[in-house]
């Protein structure tokens, strides 16, 4: 089959799993995105009570769900908000869609070429995903915060990058986690051969 024709052969099967698993994604990976949440919330005048899935009540699907708190300053007992961010789960499996995609269908020499795309692409995806969803997810807590400290209609860093998450920034990133693994993986077998080639004469010669 040719190359193209499996990679378009692939993105449909891939659209159909998304709007098929995107719920249930968001289920299993919402314990992941609180504990990445609260990490990222550490030390701010935030608290990230949890994330969970929840019916969309504004429109059809399932929306990914992160209920926290704001604080004036990081030590109030008590906190000044309560805030609600909402993120439609077919945006929260994009991410994953795309990333693995790449990575189980990049042309390889070998199984162990793939087991090691697939074992160095784990720290990166909870990284992707840390990066798309859970800032998406926080950044109404930045935004509460920036309004506390006296903004009328403050726009925060964290906003300019959900907004760009949102302008095919996700696409973006995903690609380029999936060909930083590539890239890293294929270095490091390209170093390991090279130091197991043994030198022709011309090249002892050479060194000498």
């Amino acid at each position: 089959m040719r190359r193209e024709w499996r990679w378009g052969i692939a993105a449909v099967v891939a659209l159909s799993i998304g709007a098929i698993g995107a719920e249930p994604y968001a289920k299993l990976a919402a314990p992941y995105y609180t504990v990445a949440a609260r990490w990222i919330a550490e030390g701010r005048p935030w608290q990230v009570a949890g994330i969970d899935v929840a019916p969309n009540r504004s429109g059809p699907g399932s929306v990914l769900r992160l209920t926290g708190f704001v604080r004036q300053r990081a030590d109030d007992a008590q906190p000044a908000a309560n805030l609600i961010s909402k993120l439609q789960v077919a945006a929260v499996v994009e991410s994953p869609l795309i990333f693995w995609t790449v990575l189980f269908l990049w042309p390889v020499a070998s199984c162990r070429r793939r087991v090691a795309l697939l074992a160095l692409g784990v720290p990166v995806f909870l990284g992707l995903e840390g990066a798309t969803t859970v800032c998406q997810l926080i950044n109404p807590l930045a935004y509460g915060s920036a309004v506390l400290a006296g903004g009328s209609d403050p726009v925060t860093p964290w906003e300019h990058w959900s907004r760009f998450l949102e302008a095919g920034g996700r696409v973006a990133l995903a690609v380029g986690a999936a060909l930083l693994v590539v890239a890293i993986v294929g270095s490091v077998i390209y170093a390991r051969s090279s130091r197991r080639r043994p030198m022709n004469p011309s090249e002892i010669a050479n060194s000498a």
